[in-house]
């Protein structure tokens, strides 16, 4: 059993993105709403922030822990390095605008100690949270059962947010899907609720990635949405967004191994 990292980066993120309109989407919103109003859609900044990766060697961590390690992982481990990541993404809304659902996506890669592209990619072992339909608060403590199952028990449900919770917990809300195990392509869904949009910061997405002998893993991170736009006393238009075409922040590969 053992517990999750906290990190706190205060305002520090590896990278913010606008996400825009795509083409397809602004030839149709110009025949709907008009040349003035779609002007105004464009001109809304709904921006996306990823913040700074934690990761650390996941058997490492388990033998300092004193964590028996999972024989299925053992069985491999002469041939490949497991690395506990924890992700975060931030969602912030222009005004009359609101995130109906949101994609963070990273693509995982592995290079050689000379920087070389490996062929084998790393793989997504594990992910969590893999399905949450409500408000969910989770203690900030990991049991791991056989087969590399991490298990973190919930304390209760429909937890309001910002309702005081501390550093001992965490919560996972609104809706969220995870896609991608035993992928090198992975992915969490966030769809909002009558409840709860999606905006604020979204933490501790974590990946126990699965990745060749002494390899540097990378990821690659694919950010995609859908906002409500209301434009004057018209009905709410929903608007998918993508990031900006050569965004080379978005391009770039980050390291998710040490």
């Amino acid at each position: 059993m053992f517990n999750l990292p906290v990190v706190r980066s205060g305002d520090e993120n590896l990278f913010d993105v606008i996400l825009e309109p795509t083409a397809p989407v602004i030839g149709k919103l110009v025949k709907e709403v008009g040349e003035g109003e779609i002007t105004t859609v464009l001109g809304k900044r709904n921006k996306v922030a990823v913040g700074v990766p934690y990761y650390e060697n996941f058997i490492s961590r388990l033998v300092e822990e004193k964590e028996e390690i999972p024989h299925e992982i053992e069985k491999m481990s002469d041939d490949y390095d497991f690395h506990f990541v924890s992700l975060s993404c931030s969602f912030l809304p222009d005004n009359n605008c609101r995130f109906v659902w949101a994609r963070f996506g990273v693509e995982l890669s592995a290079r050689s100690t000379s920087g070389k592209a490996l062929d084998e990619k790393p793989i997504a072992y594990y992910m969590f949270p893999d399905e949450v339909l409500s408000a969910v608060r989770y203690k900030r403590v990991v049991n791991l059962e056989s087969g590399l199952k991490l298990n973190l028990d919930a304390v209760n449900a429909g937890i309001e947010s910002g309702s005081g919770e501390s550093s001992d917990f965490v919560v996972y809300e609104p809706q969220i899907f995870a896609f991608g195990i035993r992928r090198s392509n992975v992915a969490w869904d966030f769809k909002s609720t009558k409840e709860k949009g999606i905006w604020g910061n979204k933490t501790d997405l974590i990946q126990v990635v699965h990745a060749p002998k002494n390899s540097k893993v990378k990821g690659r991170f694919l950010l995609g949405a859908e906002v409500e736009v209301v434009i004057g006393k018209q009905r709410p238009i929903r608007v998918p967004l993508s990031k900006r075409k050569g965004d080379r922040i978005v391009d770039a590969e980050y390291d998710l191994s040490g």
